[in-house]
């Protein structure tokens, strides 16, 4: 009989990260996800899918809630086979001219160093059990051209997280443990609902792609769990952009 995998998603009660987690979920998956603020979101997630998905509270500006989080997930539901870091923030558009400490701290907090925090914890527990394993971070086309006009911190922090990718991937190769970065382009989620919701913003935005559209979190979550598969090992280390085609701005 097939062993039933388990995936976590950090970030996985909404958005992206909500969708990977079901998409998981209907490939067989066991799945723990991760919330922060919002538990009703989590919770209802967990009812819905008879068990199989299991919410665990985190923190990812927190050292201690992290460790915390993978403890917890290995004691309920066991080792887990692959990570998904879906949890991020977009602080929103700021001039470079205008940002400060806190403005910067914040966004990399959580899009970078929790990030690494949360790959280093899911690595640590499969090299003391002597498993493979595959993460994948989810980064952002705006890592490819420095962001939208003043979005150049957040499109900072995602740069890190391919550079990180790229570095982790070859350092934990000996190991089994293999690892990718996603690239979302605009995608429809609760984050952008209010600018896509505005016409004349939504048609600038599908303008500047060169297929004509936002995503659908289906179009980010259907690659991210053929990556988990373990099919594509062999290009660990690899960026992998779903951004309809690329940028025409």
């Amino acid at each position: 009989m097939k062993k039933e995998r388990l995936l976590i998603v950090t970030g996985g009660n909404r958005g992206i990260g909500r969708q990977i987690a079901l998409s998981a979920l209907d490939d067989g998956w066991k799945v723990a996800i991760s919330y922060s603020l919002n538990q009703k979101l989590a919770s209802d997630m967990e009812k819905a899918s008879n068990g199989r998905i299991k919410a665990f509270p985190l923190d990812v500006t927190d050292s201690k809630s992290i460790s915390d989080f993978f403890k917890k997930i290995v004691q309920e539901m066991g080792p887990a086979d692959a990570l998904v870091t879906a949890a991020g923030i977009d602080n929103g558009e700021r001039p470079v001219t205008e940002v400060d400490y806190e403005f910067v701290m914040s966004t990399m907090k959580v899009n970078v160093v929790g990030l690494i925090l949360c790959c280093q914890e899911f690595a640590k527990q499969a090299m003391d059990i002597g498993r493979p394993g595959i993460i994948v971070n989810l980064s952002s086309m705006a890592a490819t051209i420095g962001g939208r006009m003043h979005k150049t911190v957040y499109a900072a922090s995602k740069g890190a997280v391919d550079v990180f990718t790229i570095g982790a991937a070859k350092e934990l190769a000996p190991h089994g443990i293999s690892l990718f970065s996603v690239r979302p382009g605009v995608t429809r989620t609760d984050m952008t609902e209010n600018a896509l919701t505005d016409t004349k913003t939504r048609l600038e935005i599908e303008a500047s792609i060169a297929c004509g559209s936002v995503a659908e979190t289906s179009d980010i979550a259907t690659p991210v769990i053929n990556l988990i598969s373990g099919n594509f090992n062999y290009a660990s280390g690899s960026m992998l952009n779903l951004g309809g085609g690329g940028f025409v701005i």
